[in-house]
């Protein structure tokens, strides 16, 4: 049985996805082809329970699409499904050679992909976490209930190494209201070395680093700066070795969870529910216009009502 999925989506998406592909893997005996972007590939061209990894490359877009029309027309698929349920997605599971073709229901469609010709599976709440929306698609296909995994294939270290104990604080978020402050991070350092002698070690993208800056000039004992720093292996090995994991909505955070680490995500914009933590602690202001779900905010105060304090209460419950 051969599965075409198309999830082109950020890095958490991704990892929140991988239960599904696992299950309809070990379920059906399925090879599973994945159409992903690069931010993705290194995870997924990795995964031992992917079988082909289809690149479309948004900085080439013209050229990669035909590629990967011309790649999906080429092989023959028993099940295209849809997770990203927009346009785009849509297009290329009605360019794949399926069989089959499944997508959410309506309500839980964007950009009106509902009136595609797709084998639609059953309302549900769109409130419940992803992990579980997602494996909806392999209870539809008769794939039963099972243990979540992910199976992460194994990071690599970072250059210059790492300390024997330490906790990881990811500073970043692809949107900007999710963000918490570099003087909220730097307190923390803070509070970390004093109540438990505990090194912390930053990560982020490039976009993060000037954040990574302000961190380390006001931090307090042993902070390592990895901030732009990292490849997908070497962040996967970077949050392996974590007594904890610090972070915001963001994909590392999912992939803290996927690794089995202890996870305390600051939340505010979005809702814990549905794209919080699978497992783990969530520190979040009880404010009436939260959740908001925007990407950018003039006066972010979910996410300034959140003290170091809080999130240092969270961690003491973990370690």
């Amino acid at each position: 049985m051969d599965i075409l999925i198309v999830k082109l989506g950020a890095l958490g998406d991704v990892v929140n996805t991988l239960p599904l592909a696992i299950r309809l893997k070990s379920h059906f005996n399925a090879r599973i082809h994945w159409i992903t972007e690069p931010l993705s590939l290194p995870l997924l061209s990795r995964h031992p329970q992917v079988d082909r990894t289809i690149l479309l490359d948004r900085s080439s877009l013209r050229s990669s699409l035909c590629e990967v029309v011309r790649e999906i027309r080429g092989l023959r698929f028993d099940v295209a499904l849809d997770l990203q349920r927009i346009v785009k997605s849509a297009l290329l599971c009605m360019a794949a050679s399926a069989g089959r073709r499944v997508g959410f229901d309506r309500r839980r469609c964007k950009e009106m992909t509902w009136i595609m010709p797709f084998e639609r599976i059953a309302p549900a709440d769109p409130s419940a976490h992803m992990v579980e929306q997602y494996l909806e698609f392999a209870r539809h296909l008769g794939a039963g209930d099972a243990e979540v995994k992910w199976n992460i294939p194994e990071g690599e270290t970072p250059p210059g190494g790492l300390p024997e104990d330490y906790i990881v604080l990811n500073i970043g978020a692809t949107k900007p209201a999710n963000r918490w402050s570099p003087e909220g991070f730097a307190r923390l350092t803070q509070l970390l070395a004093t109540r438990r002698h505990l090194p912390c070690v930053l990560t982020g993208g490039r976009e993060d680093m000037p954040a990574a800056a302000r961190i380390m000039a006001l931090a307090a004992g042993s902070v390592i700066d990895l901030a732009g720093k990292t490849t997908i292996p070497q962040l996967i090995g970077v949050l392996s070795g974590a007594r904890a994991v610090v972070s915001c909505d963001t994909g590392p955070m999912h992939l803290a969870v996927a690794l089995g680490k202890e996870v305390v995500a600051l939340f505010g914009p979005a809702d814990p529910r549905r794209t919080g933590p699978y497992r783990g602690q969530v520190v979040r202001a009880s404010l009436p216009c939260a959740p908001c779900n925007r990407r950018t905010c003039e006066n972010p105060v979910c996410m300034q009502s959140i003290t170091p304090e809080d999130v240092m209460e969270k961690i003491d419950r973990v370690l």
